[in-house]
């Protein structure tokens, strides 16, 4: 136990007229050899001079920072909670993961729990509790990357799961690289404004302070240095700062019991904190790629009286189009980091539109009017008028490219056989394929030249009719259905084709070249058909309408 009595602190800390309180903490009462084990930061020292050391003539870097910031509360939490390093020097670990963990949130939206254990016992630092250097730690992060706890969680490091016993050791969990989350960057600021610019602007840092004994007693308040003799070098997370308070804001690795819920202040130039070691960043977080499967359903939201249809013209670019309580359309995209929309298109349709793409940035939507017609809009650079392309149909369309300029255009005409309508600079058709179909059409194409229809019969199972230098006859595929069907390609000779079931669940039925899968339950409850897009191999994005006429997404990676 530290030589510094509480009594002692409290008086000390009257005297001295601070601004912060002392109490018996967890920590507090530890033995002192306890103490010391968890102080674990192995100077660089030639870095440190380096990265410190200032840089004659640099002008003054301007101020863009907030008069405060908290990460706990700054466009919401994205904090971790606070965790327990137990007796062992591992807080370089704990405070370089709690920023990786940070930074995750903020960049991407994803609240994780990485493993400390994994970074700490299993990369160059090895199996032991001695201390690290942030700089070397960030650089394992970079390159091997942290697993999430459950990989490797942190009580099973040590004997009998018992945070406060050694040796600890390394164990590799299933899967583990396949689930390590990387950062791409990370850098070192000296300047205290450049710390308070990047905080506010950015977001959480590590840092490097002196622990004296009067810390292992903090409860609340800004703290400074009052009583006891320095112990050593401790590593923490910077979450945000108060100019008011002429404070930083800290979050520490010695559990929820110790300081305000384990986190703390600390006074500008305090513990050499921004006086002596600089702040550490990470930035540009990679997570693991998904597991290959199904994800969702996930609620996009909207106010649907349609199916949704979607089409993808780039890689990770989704646009999606229904139609509103108000019959018009509306268009929901997705730009590679976030939805955006509902924007309304217009018209009065029935059922649902179309959409497809056969270039960078260009979308081309199809609806039935209320006249029977086939009505197109087109986007390229801004959204063109309606079109009257004419017909008389029966159901909605569904549409397809399959090269530059070209649209092929699928309905049920008001003799239930399948109308065909295509572009090639100028509109052609319109042709009847023939069959009695009971549903809207899909199509897809997985090569130049070929399409794919699919339809319901009569006796309620999935037909497939192609083109491949000529049509085929229509095929049964022997799947039961209800409503209409969707289908895609994201590679030669590779379709897949999505329809409500029985019981209104999605189903999946699917062509690899060779054969035709059975029917693939991929539940839910539905209340329209199923849209679907690709935007790259083995990607699927399928959308519907749910029982709440909300939009949902589910996708397959």
């Amino acid at each position: 136990m530290s030589n510094l009595k509480i009594t002692d602190l409290v008086a000390d800390l009257k005297k001295a007229n601070t601004q912060w309180q002392a109490r018996e903490t967890p920590v507090s009462v530890l033995p002192e050899p306890q103490q010391l084990a968890m102080l674990g930061v192995i100077v660089n020292k030639a870095e440190l001079a380096s990265v410190m050391k200032p840089i004659a003539g640099a002008a003054p870097i301007p101020a863009t920072f907030a008069p405060a910031v908290d990460w706990r509360n700054h466009n919401g939490n994205h904090i971790t909670p606070v965790k327990d390093q137990g007796g062992c020097g591992s807080c370089v670990s704990f405070c370089t993961t709690s920023v990786t963990e940070a930074m995750a949130s903020i960049e991407l939206g994803q609240l994780l729990d990485l493993s400390e254990a994994d970074l700490h016992f299993c990369s160059s630092h090895g199996a032991n509790c001695g201390g690290w250097w942030p700089t070397d730690a960030f650089a394992q992060i970079k390159t091997r990357g942290i697993p999430d706890e459950p990989c490797f969680p942190y009580n099973t490091a040590f004997p009998g799961n018992n945070i406060w016993q050694s040796p600890p050791h390394c164990t590799v969990g299933p899967n583990r690289d396949a689930r390590a989350v990387k950062i791409t960057n990370s850098t070192t600021i000296a300047d205290i404004t450049a710390r308070k610019n990047y905080i506010s602007n950015n977001g959480p840092c590590s840092a490097v302070m002196h622990v004296y004994e009067d810390f292992f007693s903090y409860a609340d308040g800004v703290y400074t240095h009052v009583s006891g003799t320095d112990k050593g070098l401790h590593c923490v997370t910077v979450i945000g700062y108060s100019e008011a308070e002429h404070c930083w804001i800290c979050k520490n690795s010695w559990g929820a019991g110790w300081g305000k819920g384990g986190f703390f202040k600390i006074g500008y130039g305090q513990a050499g904190i921004d006086t002596e070691f600089p702040f550490w960043t990470a930035s540009g977080v990679k997570l693991p790629a998904p597991a290959h499967g199904w994800h969702g359903y996930e609620n996009l939201g909207g106010q649907l009286t349609s199916r949704p249809n979607a089409v993808s013209w780039a890689a990770n670019r989704i646009d999606v189009v229904v139609r509103g309580l108000d019959s018009a359309v509306y268009h929901k995209w997705w730009n590679g980091s976030s939805w955006q929309g509902w924007e309304s298109l217009g018209g009065l349709i029935q059922g649902a539109p179309a959409i497809c793409s056969w270039a960078s940035g260009r979308l081309d939507v199809f609806a039935l009017g209320l006249n029977h017609h086939l009505w197109h809009r087109y986007y390229q650079g801004g959204w063109s008028g309606w079109e009257d392309l004419g017909g008389v149909l029966s159901s909605e369309p569904a549409c397809v490219s399959w090269g530059p300029n070209r649209i092929d255009i699928f309905a049920r005409g008001m003799n239930s056989s399948m109308w065909h309508l295509w572009y090639d600079g100028a509109w052609h058709g319109w042709e009847d394929l023939g069959g009695i179909i009971t549903s809207a059409p899909a199509v897809s194409s997985w090569a130049s030249g070929r399409l794919d229809c699919f339809a319901r019969g009569t006796n309620n199972h999935l037909f497939h009719k192609w083109f491949d230098k000529g049509w085929s006859n229509w095929e049964d595929l022997q799947s039961s259905m209800m409503g209409s069907p969707a289908a895609q390609s994201w590679g030669p000779n590779r379709i897949d084709v999505f329809y409500p079931g029985q019981t209104y669940n999605m189903m999946h039925k699917w062509w690899d070249g060779k054969s035709w899968s059975g029917d693939e339950n991929l539940g839910g409850v539905l209340s329209s058909d199923v849209g679907v897009c690709s935007w790259q191999a083995g990607r699927l994005d399928c959308f519907v309408e749910g029982t709440d006429s909300a939009m949902y997404h589910k996708w397959y990676v």
